[in-house]
């Protein structure tokens, strides 16, 4: 499929940095209109994940599509790329469907199990649950963590993916989980994640082997974590290399979109395959030069950002397969 350097996307003179880029959307956007209904859906492992719902309100002749959007690491459902992409789609007449991955929805969960950028096990069991409501047309959209997890799972499927998941969209998506491990090592962002770590598994201390949890204190990067504490858990031998949505991508048999900005500060260059998208039937490659990492600011009167439209654009109107 097509490698599409020459994206329509452009920033302003302000937003060239990789780095304002990726911070100011995260920390100063605001998405307005968008009201989450919470469902609660039980595991078959005995755990459970919470859904939020945000329903359509253009009137449909039956029932409507739906966007079933994964967040990215140690996020939630009301991230405002999250609330930026479901508003989109609300307004073109989509449902969305918001999963909060284990314990991130504001309640612990009930297992020590985490969701990883591997667990595909996880987005299967809510794509099922969505089946069962009836929706014939569903398109998987991610970002960052949320996008490795859903191209994974489409690549992992194959041929045998639901006939009607329609297409999948992955944003600022370390596809190469060594290459991106790699690249923020070191930087601004592990010490960020690493903050975010500790407080996340401080809410399920309770949960975890007490003598491991006192080892904690003693990690220093994300590596420790991943191979110390995740990847045992799961009997990986290498965290980075267990959960890399890379190998997957050329079974891929869904219209698939891959959106990496080239100035992304989390993602090596090899996330963004191109020698394998060229090679392929199903995955777009799309790599605009500015954007940051889950940014693509856009100076927009009804707060929509660039990327926004563009995942919407990508599942209505490129041709079907």
């Amino acid at each position: 499929m097509p490698i599409l350097t020459h994206s329509t996307y452009t920033a302003p003179f302000w937003m060239q940095n990789a780095h304002f880029s990726t911070i100011y959307p995260s920390t100063l956007r605001r998405v307005a209109g968008v009201t989450y209904t919470r469902e609660r859906l039980e595991l078959v492992d005995g755990d459970f994940l919470d859904l939020d719902w945000s329903w359509s309100q253009q009137p449909h002749p039956c029932k409507p599509s739906l966007a079933l959007l994964t967040h990215g690491y140690l996020g939630n459902s009301t991230r405002q790329y999250m609330l930026g992409a479901v508003r989109a789609f609300n307004e073109a007449g989509f449902d969305a469907l918001a999963w909060n991955h284990r314990g991130l929805s504001g309640e612990a969960n009930r297992l020590e199990k985490m969701t990883t950028h591997g667990s595909t096990d996880d987005l299967a069991e809510v794509i099922q649950y969505a089946l069962g409501k009836g929706y014939t047309s569903i398109s998987l959209v991610g970002f960052s963590k949320g996008g490795n997890l859903a191209l994974k799972y489409a690549g992992e499927q194959g041929s045998q993916l639901s006939d009607a998941i329609q297409s999948v969209v992955a944003v600022s998506t370390p596809t190469d989980m060594p290459g991106s491990m790699a690249a923020c090592r070191g930087t601004f962002y592990e010490w960020y994640f690493l903050r975010k770590l500790r407080k996340f598994l401080s809410t399920r201390k309770h949960l975890i082997d007490q003598q491991l949890y006192a080892q904690f204190d003693r990690y220093r990067t994300l590596d420790d974590f991943s191979n110390e504490y995740i990847s045992p858990f799961f009997g990986w031998k290498d965290y980075a290399e267990a959960t890399s949505a890379l190998p997957y991508l050329s079974n891929i048999r869904v219209r698939s979109l891959l959106l990496n900005a080239q100035n992304d500060p989390i993602l090596s260059p090899s996330c963004s395959p191109e020698t394998l998208a060229r090679q392929s039937d199903y995955l777009w490659l799309e790599t605009p030069r500015l954007g940051g990492h889950c940014g693509f600011y856009e100076a927009s009167k009804d707060g929509l950002y660039w990327v926004d439209r563009r995942i919407v654009n990508f599942v209505q109107q490129e041709p079907k397969l």
